[in-house]
């Protein structure tokens, strides 16, 4: 699919955007908001942006697989997930294809490898205090320091991460397999939460407040880890990202459907985005 999107792209013109068809954005993984606004779409197939309800367009030239996207404190893009390997600067030789963490300082026009290429497939991405919390495919969580050091810190092998606004020592992850973990010592080590939901998706926008999604749709809340959760909205099943936006706004997609976005705290959801004759 990228290979064809590719030749579609030369063989209309440099300037003619390449326009995702049904599966482009079958798989997404994250979302962020670029500098005027439009909603930025991490996928298999790469970035794009969406301009209409059915239309959405590439960022860029590079089809990373995007399976992890946040956007840093200074506007940038940091990424991780599998390198678009028809580009040499993102192969690792011998090595498995793991883009490590890449950055866009341009937003998502091009991507340069931050640091571990080759050595780290990151599935969440949380920034924090100049720095950043990673949680790997492999099962382990890293951090990068404001220097640039990397440390690999303790193992849950997170969907998702989460941390206290006011605490970043308090982390809670998702699992694969339905579990949900806090760290209260930096992500050195996690103990699964006995009465908390199954949840897909977490986020800790604020202090004090905890949202997370499960698979059918409902918005789960507490005010710490240990709960109680209550469930406080509903919204799309099938979920695949749950995100609450700097402006307080909930997005969701749903698995190969549609991305939808609610103003109200999930009192009300609108579908910004459908694939094409769906």
């Amino acid at each position: 699919m990228a290979l064809v999107l590719l030749v579609a792209a030369c063989g209309s013109g440099e300037s003619d955007p390449v326009v995702a068809g049904p599966d482009d954005l079958s798989h997404i993984h994250d979302l962020a908001l670029d500098a005027g606004g439009n909603l930025l779409v991490a996928s298999h197939l790469g970035l794009w942006r969406v301009e209409g309800p059915d239309r959405a367009v590439l960022v860029g030239a590079q089809q990373h697989d995007l399976m992890s996207m946040t956007s840093d404190t200074d506007g940038s893009l940091i990424a991780g997930g599998h390198p678009d390997l028809r580009l040499d600067e993102f192969r690792a030789d011998d090595k498995p294809p793991f883009l490590g963490l890449a950055r866009s300082t341009d937003g998502g026009e091009s991507w340069q490898v931050m640091g571990l290429l080759g050595e780290a497939d990151f599935h969440a991405l949380v920034p924090r205090d100049g720095g950043l919390y990673a949680a790997g495919g492999g099962g382990r969580i890293w951090h990068l320091d404001g220097e640039g050091n990397w440390t690999e810190l303790g193992e849950v092998l997170a969907r998702d991460l989460a941390i206290d606004p006011e605490d970043p020592d308090r982390q809670i992850a998702p699992d694969y397999d339905g579990g949900v973990f806090v760290s209260t010592d930096g992500a050195n080590t996690w103990e699964p939460i006995a009465d908390a939901p199954s949840l897909t998706e977490i986020e800790w926008p604020e202090p004090g407040v905890i949202l997370g999604m499960d698979d059918q749709g409902t918005v789960w809340e507490a005010a710490t880890p240990a709960g109680p959760w209550r469930p406080a909205a509903s919204g799309p099943e099938g979920v695949e990202t749950f995100w609450v936006d700097p402006n307080g706004t909930w997005w969701v997609t749903a698995e190969g459907d549609a991305i939808s976005r609610s103003d109200d705290g999930g009192g009300s959801w609108q579908v910004v985005y459908s694939p094409p004759g769906r």
